[in-house]
């Protein structure tokens, strides 16, 4: 595709979701360089609670301090009524193409990358709220946390967001979000990593959450990956551990 949007020349489409798409594009101002453009649907920008959520995600993505594994915006604006955002093109291949080809270490080493994205958010005073396959990315340089639509500040009271087989029994109650909310999320990410398999995932949505909040996760088949993941899928967020900076260690023990 080729599309003249704004200062942009967009070239390829990257990414296809619900309330928004991502290409591939550049920037005369920036020398040919590729850049990630971030743009509301048609019909999603016509919504004022969108608009919303999505100018409080550049000003996060914008004003966030720079970490290697952490997406971060480099310029937003307005083009005939289509909020967009503009990031780094991240080339690599995101977490679902991994899952059952990655091997214990290799788990583990994701999960170490992520925790340090998880640790410099937390550490800014944010909760992701979405930390799921499809927004990490995979780059010759480690991996990348992307997508920060839903995040808010711990203990915002808020609506029900994020995927659902990804979400923190708290969260699917509706509760606020802390740190552990996220490591959850990372906990479900690492295990479907390692053991092949979605592990909350059902045919409907209230089954999905139901599982989450009801059932027992099983144990990996590697013991010491196992004793990492298991504590972060407790489902009383206070018994999980207290930081993403410890799992992060404990993930890098074992590479």
């Amino acid at each position: 595709m080729e599309e003249r949007f704004g200062p942009w020349q967009l070239r390829r489409r990257v990414h296809v979701g619900e309330y928004a798409d991502v290409t591939e594009g550049t920037h005369a101002s920036r020398g040919g360089e590729a850049i990630a453009v971030k743009r509301l649907h048609l019909h999603t920008a016509r919504d004022p609670g969108l608009r919303a959520l999505f100018a409080r995600e550049c000003a996060l993505a914008c004003g966030l301090a720079p970490h290697p594994a952490v997406i971060r915006g480099l310029d937003a604006g307005e083009v005939e009524g289509r909020p967009w955002l503009a990031m780094p093109l991240v080339r690599g291949e995101d977490l679902r193409a991994l899952v059952g080809r990655a091997a214990p270490p290799d788990a583990a080493r994701l999960g170490a990358g992520v925790c340090d994205a998880l640790a410099h958010l937390h550490g800014a005073g944010w909760i992701h709220g979405d930390c799921t396959p499809a927004n990490i990315l995979v780059s010759a340089d480690g991996v990348v946390l992307c997508d920060l639509g839903v995040a808010r500040p711990p203990d915002e009271p808020g609506p029900v967001r994020g995927t659902h087989a990804y979400m923190a029994p708290e969260q699917v109650r509706g509760e606020p979000w802390t740190p552990a909310t996220d490591l959850w999320a990372l906990g479900v990410v690492v295990w479907e990593l390692a053991a092949g398999a979605r592990l909350f995932l059902r045919d409907q949505p209230w089954l999905t959450m139901a599982a989450v909040v009801d059932d027992e996760v099983p144990a990996l088949s590697d013991p010491a990956l196992d004793a990492v993941v298991a504590p972060l899928l407790r489902k009383d967020p206070a018994a999980r551990p207290a930081s993403a900076t410890e799992v992060s260690a404990a993930f890098a023990a074992l590479c």
